[in-house]
């Protein structure tokens, strides 16, 4: 019987380390970007904010890039299964995780109205509203 609460976990977990890998791909390349910016900008004023709007056309240069690539890879067969996937991942380790989440609750919940608890109020150490 604890076979199935094991491969759940097991599932849960999977299904949040794969979340984990996209979004660390993602908080990499953000890193790459805010490295490559923070470098540039150690010279005198005028060069600063010479350097500052050579980063905004960059960064408008660069945004094209990706939403014309974006676009792109949208239209590939491949690129739009292997999003469909990350998503489906995402979903199904929310999935599991909240499923999981519930039904522990419920189990506490029941635990807790058990006969001779109810009008019971506590130890004092709350405060009153």
């Amino acid at each position: 019987m604890t076979e199935q609460p094991e491969r759940e976990e097991k599932a849960t977990r999977k299904a949040w380390e794969e979340v984990g890998q996209h979004f660390s791909n993602v908080g990499k390349r953000i890193g790459e970007h805010y490295r490559n910016l923070e470098g540039e900008a150690k010279t005198s004023a005028e060069t600063q904010r010479q350097t500052v709007n050579d980063a905004i056309k960059k960064v408008v240069d660069e945004m094209d890039k990706a939403f014309t690539g974006l676009g792109n890879a949208l239209r590939d067969p491949q690129t739009k299964d292997s999003l469909n996937k990350a998503a489906k991942s995402l979903g199904d380790a929310l999935d599991s995780t909240f499923s999981g989440l519930g039904e522990r609750l419920r189990k506490s919940s029941t635990k807790k109205d058990a006969p001779g608890d109810a009008g019971q109020g506590g130890s004092g150490s709350e405060p009153s509203s």
